[in-house]
């Protein structure tokens, strides 16, 4: 007897609008968020189920029906569907995209999913006599089975292969026998260790604390804004200790890898309990397992970056975005979204609380504390009551700089370093030297795909692009006129690295940026000279202005920060204030004083001023009122419409099609339209870009516009020639 055929809707990972009917036997069981093979064009591609549709809207014998199973159950859960969904609505991204990045990437090959724990062979108690006999008949059997009986938690296959590379047969005998049998363990990453006792709370602490814990039981979003080293993170252990007691699970969101390997063992540490990370710097299987440990309740601590966020839990009790105001939670490319806004909307979904945290809070934020579901806790002390560094600054005008270096700045860092201080120096430009040129025909060395320069990498002989890595050899003569002699301007991370190893040779000098950082193991390799305490020199791009709590570093120095002073980006100001902020704070975080040099060309300059006599409150509110007379963000909601094309013309007329588009919406009344323009920088990986934003004073007008607009752009074919992405909440307008 056939059995009767229901027919589904499967996403399929492809950046299309619309999903994919198949046909199923009702014996296979297909439940949302589960897993199947599909035929698709020759082949077949892993889908996902997302939801019954109706039988009447096709004709019988047209739906293929699915090939195979993968998982005997969802794999993806309601609450993570519902997200995706909201994902694809607001965000205006393909549903289909939105549910294959909510997944891990192991998860989205055609696989089943084994479990991740490991086999262990556990040695059974047994009379000397038959080990006696195993010992003269079976002396192989009698080596693996000693090993096992000296391993206190016994021994797992990778155990078992350096005993003996044939140990399967050996062991299966012994199980035959009685000697051993096999035990399922999870294979977490670090066993759980007894908890350690940390600070006592201060009386700020405790009063935030004691103000979220009676509602952690319901939403509502937290902002704690605290002065760098005031003990944010306190904080958020003492309520992760209730959560996680409470029966709970906790996700913890960084902004940058870095960050993890010092958190993860600060939390196992205070805790007590298995905490597991998620980060690009992982394989993809590790990345699965801490997905599938803390999906099964295993672990009741996830730590990670961005996409940590769509880790699934039923138990999920609590949100925690630190240092939510960085950059690094919103994704440029492909799915674009803000990690940040999403786990509120995930915290909102759940009706549990998340806790936002920073010393110097996102714009976005601090105009959300109007909402009646956010609240604002401050900690204006650090716990040791010693103050974050005075900023000074150092005048450069008519000033001879050594890789950028002052002679002020070098006579502080000697001072330090002599009283066994620890020295930072921020200078956010990687490589040897941006600028590349010849004198005497003016050439200068660009990149042939995008409008940048290409930046001298010395230790490489090579130059660089940093926007699409297109690489040359640098060349001993001018391309152009054949000059003998090409120089090289401006500093970078390893130019300050080669002067500052011969300045200060008897002591470590570490540098940290992309080139010399690949992964959160290296990273944290490299820092043990800093944790260690001893004097050493720290130098660092963005990736150390974030979370990082070196007690030992009393002094640090901003090399370059004058560039955002004149930026056409209008977030340039908070950034600098946040950047310049964030960094100095790495200084003094303990009982040792702390000294923070900012050196400028622009000592005269209002902002400079301010940034040596205002803390971030004061700071932020002439920036606020500059952005609400602008009508731009937070003040106004936005979405920009971008195009690349194989030439800026063709970008700029698919552009001004939809421009003509919304000019004929009736909904589009309450917005302003800006461009089509070119984009900032116009020509990357040899394609031209060009951009049209939308602003209005509200969500809705740019909803219901969004709304009406996208039955044409779902029409609306991307091509090697042209490509347009919708980017909602753009960073950049």
């Amino acid at each position: 007897m056939n059995q009767p055929v229901t027919i589904f809707s499967f996403a399929i990972d492809l950046p299309l609008y619309h999903l994919f009917d198949y046909s199923m036997d009702e014996a296979l069981a297909g439940q949302p968020g589960q897993r199947f093979m599909v035929p698709f064009g020759k082949g077949e591609k892993v889908g996902l189920l997302v939801a019954p549709v109706a039988q009447s809207k096709h004709e019988s014998g047209k739906i293929k029906p699915v090939r195979a199973s993968l998982d005997s159950e969802p794999i993806m859960s309601d609450s993570l569907m519902k997200l995706a969904g909201w994902m694809a609505s607001y965000y205006c991204q393909p549903l289909s995209e939105v549910l294959f990045n909510c997944l891990p990437r192991y998860c989205r090959q055609p696989r089943s999913l084994k479990p991740t724990g490991l086999h262990y062979w556990v040695a059974q108690e047994t009379g000397p006599e038959l080990i006696n006999t195993l010992h003269k008949k079976a002396p192989r059997q009698f080596q693996i089975f000693q090993s096992i009986l000296n391993s206190e938690r016994g021994l797992n296959a990778f155990e078992l292969r350096v005993i003996h590379s044939g140990w399967r047969q050996q062991v299966n005998s012994l199980q035959k026998k009685g000697l051993v049998v096999t035990q399922w363990r999870e294979n977490l990453p670090v066993q759980p260790q007894p908890r350690i006792a940390g600070p006592k709370l201060t009386s700020a602490q405790k009063q935030i604390v004691d103000t979220i814990k009676p509602v952690l039981d319901k939403f509502q979003v937290h902002l704690i804004q605290g002065v760098t080293g005031s003990g944010k993170t306190e904080i958020y252990l003492d309520l992760m200790k209730q959560v996680i007691a409470s029966g709970k699970q906790v996700i913890y969101l960084v902004p940058e890898i870095g960050l993890t390997p010092q958190l993860l063992q600060r939390l196992q540490q205070r805790l007590g309990s298995t905490v597991v990370s998620s980060h690009s710097g992982q394989s993809d299987f590790l990345r699965y397992q801490s997905w599938d440990q803390f999906k099964r309740g295993v672990v009741p601590v996830l730590i990670g970056t961005r996409s940590a966020l769509f880790s699934d839990s039923p138990l999920l009790g609590l949100i925690i975005v630190d240092e939510e105001h960085d950059a690094s939670y919103r994704q440029q490319d492909g799915l674009r979204y803000h990690a940040r806004d999403v786990a509120i909307k995930r915290a909102q979904m759940l009706n549990i609380p998340i806790i936002l945290g920073s010393a110097t809070p996102s714009l976005e934020s601090l105009h959300n504390l109007e909402k009646p579901y956010y609240r604002l806790h401050k900690l204006d002390q650090r716990p040791n009551n010693a103050c974050p560094p005075r900023i000074q600054l150092v005048d450069c005008n008519h000033t001879p700089l050594n890789s950028g270096c002052s002679a002020q700045l070098l006579q502080a860092m000697e001072k330090h370093l002599d009283r066994h201080g620890q020295v930072l120096l921020y200078l956010n430009r990687r490589g040897f030297a941006p600028v590349v040129m010849c004198h005497d025909c003016g050439w200068q060395a660009s990149c042939y795909q995008c409008d940048a320069r290409l930046t001298l990498h010395q230790s490489l002989n090579k130059l660089i692009c940093h926007h699409c890595s297109y690489s040359l050899a640098v060349p001993s003569t001018c391309p152009d006129c054949g000059a003998a002699e090409i120089f090289h301007y401006g500093v970078g991370t390893q130019q300050l690295e080669r002067f500052l190893k011969t300045r200060f040779a008897q002591l470590p000098i570490i540098r940290i940026d992309r080139d010399s950082v690949s992964s959160a193991k290296p990273m944290d390799s490299l820092l043990q000279p800093v944790r260690a305490g001893d004097p050493c020199i720290l130098i660092g791009t963005q990736m150390l202005a974030k979370g990082h709590d070196y007690p030992n570093i009393t002094l640090v120095g901003i090399l370059d920060a004058d560039q955002a002073l004149y930026s056409s980006f209008y977030r340039a100001t908070e950034r600098l204030v946040q950047t310049v902020l964030q960094v100095s704070g790495r200084a003094g975080r303990a009982e040792k004083g702390g000294q923070a040099l900012l050196q400028t060309a622009f000592p005269n300059h209002p902002l400079m001023r301010s940034l040596c006599s205002q803390g971030y409150s004061q700071l932020v509110k002439p920036m606020l009122e500059e952005r609400r007379l602008l009508g731009f963000p937070p003040y106004a909601r936005a979405v920009s419409f971008l195009v690349d094309a194989s030439d800026l013309s063709a970008a700029m007329q698919r552009l001004q099609r939809l421009k003509d588009d919304i000019n004929t919406l009736s909904a589009s009344a309450d917005v302003k339209i800006i461009g089509p323009i070119p984009a900032l920088m116009t020509r990357r990986l040899g394609r031209f870009r060009a951009q049209l934003s939308v602003l209005a004073d509200d969500i809705r007008p740019v909803r219901l516009l969004m709304n009406a607009l996208m039955p044409q752009i779902r029409g609306m074919r991307n091509s090697e020639s042209s490509r347009l992405v919708i980017d909602v909440d753009p960073v950049d307008l």
